[in-house]
Parts: structure tokens; sequence; C-alpha cells
């Protein structure tokens, strides 16, 4: 219960709800080019984020699993059927850009800034992407188009990875003079878009007190001056497992050296819980001493069928013989414990 009413006790100093503070994040995770501490991870792929568990489910649910797709023959091309797929709706002028630019062979990759694409096609309610012939460099080169992920990602969204509702309507909906693209990636490899804001940083501070004093939050109404967005391509889960995240963060940037109490409150009752959980269990056991004794007691009374010898025979048998139980099982807990210390000193 009192886990449960955290967040209103809480609520005076820390805010819940609206994203997740990022409160450690190492050097080595992937992650840290983006985000850094103190930083508020607002949604994945369009999906706001309140809760830990949130953020492991949804980035398990985007990896690329690594199999192989069932091909199709349709005319004088191949199309390979993927079941999960992020497109975004590009406009020819980009794609011919892309040509007059760079070609791409399978010697010849993309520069490290920009990224593959392929196009998409779409065929009743499965999503295909063109794969042409691997004898034939030129149309692999002809198939593929190299872009600046952070400018594509601002337009509209098509294939069938991202979350929508019913009433979305087609999932390749993009005008005539657009062609869905989705990104070429590896296997086991993964894209996502996330949104975060950095409420605490100096810049933003004094972003928000300038358009308080000026009074032109007006003219930005529900949009911070510090939010930002990246696209992670890589394995997720991994790099998920390598943030430490919390639903809390302060209301007020000089509560951040205690930005961590409401992880510490939240995981002591949580273990509290658990030793009450497990004190009673143990209490109830028919030991002496313990409550379990009386519990078993007064449960043989309500049995007719036995004696008032036979009931003192039971108790005594039951009480002795959960005694020398619980005597080793508690024993081989203690040492084994104590082993498990021992081996890390």
């Amino acid at each position: 219960m009192i886990t449960l009413l955290l967040p209103v006790l809480l609520c005076p100093l820390y805010v819940s709800g609206d994203g997740l503070m990022v409160t450690e994040i190492p050097q080595t995770s992937p992650l840290s080019e983006y985000l850094s501490a103190h930083d508020v991870i607002l949604s994945v792929d369009g999906l706001k984020l309140t809760r830990t568990d949130e953020w492991i489910k949804v980035l398990d649910q985007g990896t690329t699993l690594k199999t192989n797709d069932p091909e199709f023959m349709e005319g004088s091309q191949r199309y390979a059927a993927t079941s999960s797929s992020k497109g975004y709706c590009v406009p020819n002028s980009w794609m011919d850009a892309s040509k007059n630019l760079w070609q791409i062979s399978n010697e010849l990759p993309c520069p490290d800034e920009l990224i593959a694409f392929e196009k998409m096609f779409c065929n009743g309610s499965t999503v295909f992407s063109e794969k042409t012939g691997s004898d034939s460099d030129q149309k692999q080169a002809e198939g593929k188009y190299c872009l600046i992920a952070k400018d594509v990602v601002k337009l509209r969204k098509c294939g069938n990875g991202w979350l929508r509702t019913k009433n979305d309507g087609s999932r390749c909906a993009c005008f005539q003079d657009e062609y869905c693209l989705v990104p070429v990636l590896s296997p086991g490899f993964s894209w996502i878009e996330v949104s975060y804001v950095r409420p605490y940083s100096s810049g933003c501070l004094q972003k928000e007190r300038n358009l308080s004093t000026s009074h032109a939050s007006n003219d930005n109404h529900g949009q911070s001056p510090c939010e930002g967005s990246f696209v992670y391509v890589g394995d997720l889960l991994s790099s998920a497992r390598s943030v430490m995240l919390s639903p809390y963060r302060p209301r007020w940037a000089f509560l951040l050296h205690i930005a961590d109490l409401p992880y510490i409150v939240e995981k002591s009752l949580s273990s509290l819980l658990h030793v009450s959980a497990a004190l009673a269990v143990v209490n109830c056991l028919p030991v002496y001493f313990l409550d379990g004794e009386a519990i078993l007691e007064t449960t043989l009374c309500y049995l007719a069928w036995f004696t008032r010898s036979q009931q003192r025979k039971i108790l005594k048998v039951c009480r002795s013989v959960w005694t020398v139980l619980s005597i080793i099982t508690f024993s081989r807990i203690f040492f084994y414990s104590a082993a498990l210390d021992y081996s890390f000193v």
C-alpha cells in the first residue's frame, strides 16, 4: 500500500508520470553519446514512457530477430517480406539528390554521417522491402539511397513497425511524389527514435527564465525549449540495461543532490515488504515458540475425529519434525551465505 502511495507522498518534491530520468549512465554505454545524467527520456518511437519496466519492454519489442525472411518472386525482382519495418515518406527530390551525390555498392557503403535506405512496397496487409538480385551491383545501387537520419526522422512515418491505432489508415500512406523508405540494418540491429529533454541544464534553465519573464511561453505552449531527439541503431536490449532510470524527477534543480531518494525509498519499501512476507510465512510454521504452533493446535481442536490424546501426539510430532527441518534449512542458508560472502572477499 505504501509503495502504491509513493507517488502521492513524493508529489511535493518530485514529479512522476512524465518521462524517465537518467540517474546514471556509464561512459561504456552506447547511449552515453546521446544522453547524460539527469536527462529525461520522454518517448521511444512516439510511445510515452512513465515506468522503468516500459523502457525495457518497448526496446525488447523493437529488437530485430536474427531470422531469414521468406522471399517472394515477382517479375524480375525479388521481394523479402518484413514483419516489422519502420519507414518514412521521403520526397522524390531527396531520392534524386541522393543518387546524384552518392552511388552505393557492396564495396562502397554510405559515409558515416549517412544511413542507407531502401524502398518499401505494400501488398494488402503484407509489407515488402525491395531486394534486388545479388548478381547485379548496379541494381543494388539503384535500390538504395544514402540519407541523413536526423532529417529523415522529421518526415511522415509509414510501414508496419510503428505503434498505430486501427483508424490510422494505410501503413504505406505516402503522397504521389513520395516513397516509403526503410533503413537498411544489420542482422540483430534495430532502429529507434528517442525523444528527451534536459530540464536541469544551465542553458535550458536560462531559456525558461527568459520565456517566463518575457511572457513568450504562450507562443510555445506545451513545448520545452530544451527538447531533443536522436536515432539509435544497434542492439537495443544491451543498451537499455546499460542505463539506470527513475520514474521520479525533482521539481527544482537544487534538489538534484537527492535525486536518488525516491529510488532508495522505493527499494527500501520493496525490501521491507519481502522481509515481512518471509517472516509471516516462517511465523506460520508449526515450530516451537512460533504462532504456527498455536494455529496447528487450534486447527486440530476443530477436527472431531481425533481424540484429545491423539491431538497432543500429532501436535508433538509436527512440532518436532518441523523444528528439525527448520533448523537444518536455516543452517544451510546461513552457511551458504557465509561461503558466498567469503568467496567475494
